[in-house]
């Protein structure tokens, strides 16, 4: 990471906290290649999916726009949030899709969790989520963070503010967990 585009990024989002919306815009301008690569990875493998890259990141940050509290402090935050975001968007459009009875879509989403071949339900994903949720929401942070999200274990071990240690162990409990409610 550089430092000084890390420091510029800190300052854009201290500056949006207070109001300011041209930093707000400066912030997203800066940061947008890094939106379109999540949002790339999201999409990736989603087959009939109707939504773009680009369309993914914008609606997503339409919504962290229209959010009343900002909840992050550095770009590793924002990207946490603008992930879970984008995971969020595409729930509410597999949703919409399912809703339409002339038309069935089946939203999936290419994991990397051990055991589990090819795509997975992002519906079905989505459950195991809150079910993992309510169990741990810890742990259902990590996972968000490193499938929606792309971020390393070093990463989300700074977001999280403990030990990457602690991250990778959490994340191997969390992987086992998931394994095992997708297979149910």
């Amino acid at each position: 990471m550089n430092e000084p585009e890390d420091l510029e990024t800190h300052k854009l989002i201290a500056a949006w906290r207070t109001g300011d919306q041209g930093a707000r815009d400066k912030l997203f301008e800066r940061l947008y290649t890094e939106l379109r690569k999540i949002s790339a990875v999201l999409l990736r493998g989603e087959g009939d999916i109707s939504l773009a890259t680009g369309d993914l990141v914008n609606e997503a940050t339409m919504r962290v726009i229209n959010t009343e509290l900002i909840e992050f402090n550095d770009k590793a935050h924002f990207l946490a949030l603008s992930a879970r975001t984008m995971r969020r968007v595409l729930i509410d459009h597999a949703r919409k899709n399912k809703s339409n009875k002339r038309q069935h879509q089946k939203v999936t989403l290419i994991t990397e969790i051990v055991g589990v071949q090819g795509a997975v339900d992002i519906q079905h994903l989505e459950k195991a989520l809150i079910r993992l949720k309510v169990i741990n929401p810890e742990r259902a942070k990590i996972v968000e963070m490193r499938y929606y999200g792309g971020m390393t274990i070093d990463e989300i071990a700074e977001v999280m503010d403990c030990s990457s240690s602690t991250i990778k162990r959490d994340w191997r409990v969390s992987r086992a967990w998931l394994l095992q409610a997708l297979d149910e």
